[in-house]
């Protein structure tokens, strides 16, 4: 049985959203947040759609612990150029959503956003693959509060650098990798009792046929979805290069200013009647 993408969102949801196997969540929480986390509480939630007509929704996992402390985590395959307001906005309602009118503010508790991101963010360019946030002061660096912390995990720059099985963190986003040699995950899974047990949950999810039949229609969304965003990038860039055309500008020169050589892009630009 081929052994299914862990990061496809709803197989990620699958792995480490459900009750009864926590310990892989308490496991992959205390690689990232360099913890020790003993026990949490996974609330169970429908898919979250932000609008009506929305095929993708949002597939989160949400803990907590018996303090209070709250955590959500969300793969992210897509980059729709939103994701630091989409953190802060899926942020504050985490932090918020407990606390009842009336009650001190005292009462409110850390909460711990964290996105694993298969593209590279923007904002984080020439950030290691790990970034972590939280409230300080500008110049003297000192903390505000632990009560907001928000984590980002780029995969693509992860994969960019030497990866260390030494290290919790890098053996948990190996044992992610889709196209992982069954050499190094034979000796991921070996050093770590709950990488094993993911593991072999993994290949039971693969070997459903209904957990299959979900993962295909989730990628099938996800690969309509990222089409969409691509037609959209390219005809903005085409109407760019347009406008410059019609500004008297040389095709060579024109296509100095897109992804694309000369020939591509007027090639693109008959095809969208746009030359």
């Amino acid at each position: 049985m081929n052994r299914l993408n862990p990061l496809n969102d709803f197989l990620f949801k699958k792995l480490f959203g459900e009750e009864k196997d926590k310990d892989i969540l308490i496991g992959f929480l205390n690689a990232i947040l360099k913890s020790d986390i003993v026990d949490v509480t996974i609330e169970k939630e429908n898919l979250n759609r932000d609008k009506q007509d929305d095929k993708l929704g949002v597939l989160d996992i949400k803990a907590k612990t018996n303090m209070g402390e709250k955590f959500n985590i969300e793969v992210q395959l897509l980059d729709q150029k939103n994701m630091i307001p989409r953190t802060l906005f899926y942020w504050s309602k985490l932090y918020i959503e407990d606390f009842e009118s009336g009650n001190p503010y005292s009462s409110l508790q850390r909460a711990v956003t964290i996105n694993i991101l298969d593209f590279k963010l923007d904002e984080l360019r020439g950030e290691d693959f790990h970034t972590k946030f939280n409230l300080r002061e500008s110049q003297s660096n000192n903390v505000l509060t632990n009560l907001l912390e928000i984590h980002f995990i780029e995969f693509p720059k992860f994969e960019e650098i030497n990866d260390d099985v030494n290290n919790p963190l890098h053996r948990w986003l190996l044992f992610l990798k889709e196209d992982i040699s069954e050499k190094k995950l034979r000796e991921v899974i070996s050093m770590d009792v709950i990488l094993n047990k993911a593991e072999e949950k993994l290949l039971k999810l693969s070997a459903d046929p209904e957990t299959r039949k979900e993962y295909e229609r989730r990628a099938k969304a996800l690969s309509d979805e990222r089409s969409r965003l691509e037609d959209a990038e390219n005809t903005g860039i085409l109407k760019v290069a347009k406008s410059l055309l019609n500004g008297g500008m040389p095709l060579y020169e024109v296509a100095k200013h897109t992804p694309y050589n000369a020939e591509d892009l007027e090639q693109m630009l008959r095809k969208h009647h746009l030359l």
